[in-house]
């Protein structure tokens, strides 16, 4: 019988984030970029929903699922006079299909590739929104 793991502990939010794909090679950011919304993130991880997985002409998925090619990123949306530029490296877990807000989405997991305590505090003091 496998044991249990505990995962981090999940903050719901309604972030709105761009994500995308970065090039492992040279960490070149692909231009075309999508609008996710995060519905709860951990240290971690996160859970994204999108309504398309269409990023220039690859699927945002399948393109980066054990791929040593394409890593997807994530960059919190600017508000004016912003100048943080974060970015995230992830890499997708597992994908579903679901409804928000009334419309056809996708829901995807993704794990961080290193831990986001000091994005998640942020977020969970509010700093972020």
């Amino acid at each position: 019988m496998a044991s249990f793991l505990f995962r981090s502990p999940r903050l719901k939010t309604n972030l709105t984030m761009q994500v995308g794909l970065q090039e492992i090679s040279n960490g070149r950011l692909v231009p075309e970029q999508l609008t996710t919304t995060v519905v709860n993130v951990s240290n971690d991880g996160a859970c994204l929903i999108l309504y398309t997985l269409d990023v220039g002409g690859k699927h945002l998925f399948f393109t980066t699922l054990n791929s040593d090619q394409y890593q997807l990123f994530l960059r919190p949306e600017k508000e004016q006079g912003d100048s943080d530029d974060t970015i995230i490296i992830a890499q997708p877990i597992w994908m579903d299909s679901c409804e928000h807000e009334g419309k056809y989405a996708f829901k995807i997991g993704v794990q961080f590739l290193q831990k986001q305590t000091a994005f998640y505090k942020r977020l969970k003091s509010g700093e972020i929104s």
